[in-house]
């Protein structure tokens, strides 16, 4: 699900430290694939979590690079826990304000980012203009259609892909569940059971069956 990036050394501490405080089980590796960042099981189910964390001077949340139409899909389906940090001398610390929401709950957004790869910017055309343009190839016969294939491939998975877009803080408090910062882990549970009890279809397989 992730394209494969190093991130850096103040990153991937943050992210240790959300899977500690919140008791999650972090996930290895990382691959051209998606792969979120952590889980934990309610219910017998195993469900997966984003981790994003956001300077409080800056107030917004980077997201990833080559963000897909597929890529918004895979997102509406996990959870995305959102923390808060400032920078001091040593590193970093939480402020405690951490925030969760169902992928599905960051509708707003993820249809912004949808609208932006379709539709294009003031800058870049987007997959309904490359979309155009290969119907009037493909039916005028103007090129090999192997290279078509190419092409297509090229403008859907990372021609029009964006570039990290952000999260601002405030959609982050508007839209989310502000998570106890007296009871990270248990409150965080509450609330994805809560969610469960109210919507199984979002429960992601049954941890007793996997193969």
């Amino acid at each position: 699900m992730k394209t494969k990036v190093k991130r850096t050394t103040q990153d991937d501490a943050r992210e240790r430290e959300q899977i500690k405080l919140f008791n999650l089980k972090g996930l290895q590796g990382r691959s051209n694939k998606y792969i979120p960042d952590a889980t934990i099981e309610v219910l017998d189910a195993e469900h997966f979590f984003e981790l994003k964390t956001s300077d409080i001077e800056k107030k917004q949340v980077s997201t990833a690079r080559n963000v897909t139409l597929p890529k918004l899909e895979l997102y509406k389906k996990v959870w995305w826990i959102f923390t808060q940090y400032q920078k001091t001398n040593s590193g970093f610390e939480f402020t405690g304000e951490h925030y969760v929401a169902y992928g599905e709950d960051l509708k707003e957004w993820l249809e912004k980012q949808a609208h932006k790869i379709k539709r294009g910017t003031k800058t870049y055309g987007g997959l309904e203009n490359w979309n155009e343009c290969l119907k009037i190839l493909q039916e005028n016969n103007l090129y090999d259609v192997g290279e078509l294939n190419r092409l297509n491939n090229s403008f859907h998975k990372k021609g029009c892909g964006l570039n990290d877009p952000k999260i601002s803080w405030k959609f982050v408090q508007q839209v989310c569940t502000k998570i106890d910062s007296n009871r990270p882990a248990q409150h965080l549970r509450e609330i994805v059971l809560k969610k469960v009890l109210d919507k199984p279809k979002i429960v992601c397989y049954n941890v007793k069956h996997k193969q």
